[in-house]
């Protein structure tokens, strides 16, 4: 029905038959579909209805069953089905949504609007929770719970011993020595893991696990390349803002101090937000 002049008339036109009003700039005849070309709409034939961000930016893979970036085409990981489920955070069909997916490292899609909100306080897959981040993207913030870590050693009445299985690798490491902040798994230097099974507890497990290593060398090696200023300090240095440490003098308690604060920055510079994206954009992300 025309709202101009009240015509009731067939779907298959933009035109009213009877005042001439064109009723949008963008029109499906399959679809049954008006609406403004600011989105850049086109009618996929092979998916059966109409998606938004431009027919020349898009290739349908028939695999996948989707239209997929033209620019990921030829890099994409092709998988039968893979949109075929729904956002595992607002549960939203992916097939059929007009908001951009992504593909996390795992396999699993979502919106990536839903990924750049799930990553803001957790770094894992809803589904299977495997780090839903590449390994380049989470090594700064493992790097910096390791030195944590290693400059807030456990006391000996709260020392375990604990088996436990990676949630990246699926290996499972016997034998760890456990502490607040997460148990790194010792295969790929991931600390998404699950403890399994706690063997011994207090002074038992102290007197097993031994002295801990030496702070300066494991900090060291936590370090890796995160953070010049952290790695100053632990080595005495004496960075800018943080206290000068060598040899005998260097006081444990007021470095852990000093650095806990750069610890926490590189934590928080490596959780920074996804870049925006215009949703709609890209029906998939890869």
């Amino acid at each position: 029905v025309c709202r101009e002049c009240f015509t009731r008339q067939s779907s298959k036109t933009n035109n009213c038959v009877s005042c001439g009003i064109q009723f949008g700039t963008y029109h499906c005849s399959k679809c049954n579909l008006w609406m403004s070309a600011d989105e850049e709409p086109y009618h996929c034939l092979k998916c059966g209805f109409c998606r938004v961000g431009g027919r020349e930016n898009f290739t349908h893979c028939e695999d996948c069953g989707m239209c997929i970036d033209a620019l990921l085409f030829e890099d994409h990981n092709c998988k039968s089905g893979k949109y075929m489920s729904n956002c595992p955070v607002c549960q939203e069909d992916l097939f059929s949504s007009r908001m951009a997916s992504h593909e996390m490292p795992c396999g699993h899609a979502i919106h990536w609007h839903c990924f750049r909100e799930l990553t803001s306080h957790d770094t894992r897959c809803p589904v299977c929770k495997k780090t839903a981040e590449t390994h380049d993207q989470m090594e700064q913030t493992w790097n910096a719970m390791a030195m944590g870590i290693a400059l807030q050693p456990v006391p000996a009445d709260m020392a375990r011993v604990v088996d436990i299985l990676c949630n990246d690798c699926e290996g499972k490491t016997v034998n760890q020595r456990w502490h607040f902040l997460g148990v790194q798994c010792q295969r790929c230097t991931s600390f998404n893991t699950t403890v399994e099974r706690t063997v011994l507890v207090g002074q038992e497990a102290a007197d097993f696990l031994g002295p801990a290593s030496d702070i300066s060398a494991h900090a060291q090696w936590a370090t890796g390349g995160a953070d010049q200023n952290v790695l100053t300090a632990l080595m005495g240095g004496g960075a800018a803002g943080l206290p000068s440490t060598s040899g005998e003098d260097m006081d444990t308690q007021a470095l852990n101090q000093s650095v806990a604060a750069e610890v926490m920055g590189i934590m928080n510079r490596s959780n920074q937000p996804f870049p925006h994206l215009d949703e709609g954009d890209e029906m998939d992300q890869s």
